[in-house]
């Protein structure tokens, strides 16, 4: 794999600073209060590089949950046949802090915290993500994605990352934190195996 032109680095680090001032400014000020501008000034570059790297201002909010939607929906995909959700699910959670970093995970904790309405996952890759994730637990089921139990486990999934998200890193290193979250999860699935 050839090493990236100092170019693309370059325009990389001007994406990342557009969206690490968008998600500072969108945690201090709010989501609705915070403007292009703003955020432009912020990453000391021009509106109109803003526009380049991202189509709106929503793009921003939601490119680091977007990130972490498309690595569960990958590592959904390339889990073995077979392999219980539970376990592929725990390991992305445990794989994401590093690939986030300390930063980003803060500011995105922080963001979502003040605009809770960020949170909805209304984004394409945040609903490929779900389609994703419906149609692993509903295999694991042996049952249809649209089951009610499939729902729930959704949910119980939904709940252990909101939780998970907001965790400073010394808690999301601890390994109770996993084992704890790896309870919650099981707990879901041997729940509505029970009730058939």
């Amino acid at each position: 794999m050839t090493e990236p032109s100092l170019r693309e680095r370059s325009k990389e680090r001007r994406r990342r600073a557009v969206q690490v001032a968008g998600m500072r400014l969108f945690a201090e000020r709010g989501y609705e209060a915070t403007t292009v501008s703003d955020i432009a000034a912020e990453a000391e570059v021009s509106t109109r590089s803003v526009s380049m790297y991202f189509d709106t201002k929503l793009d921003i909010a939601l490119a680091s949950s977007d990130a972490a939607a498309a690595r569960l929906t990958a590592a959904l995909a390339e889990a073995p046949s077979g392999a219980p959700v539970t376990e592929v699910f725990l390991a992305w959670l445990e794989r994401e802090p590093a690939l986030v970093g300390e930063e980003e995970w803060l500011l995105r904790s922080r963001m979502l915290e003040r605009n809770p309405q960020l949170g909805s996952g209304g984004t394409d890759q945040a609903r490929t993500m779900l389609r994703a994730s419906a149609d692993a637990v509903a295999a694991d089921l042996g049952t249809t994605s649209d089951d009610v139990a499939v729902q729930v486990v959704l949910g119980v999934l939904a709940g252990v990352l909101y939780q998970f998200e907001r965790l400073s890193a010394v808690a999301r290193e601890d390994r109770r934190t996993l084992d704890v979250m790896r309870a919650a999860v099981d707990g879901a699935f041997a729940g509505v195996r029970r009730r058939g």
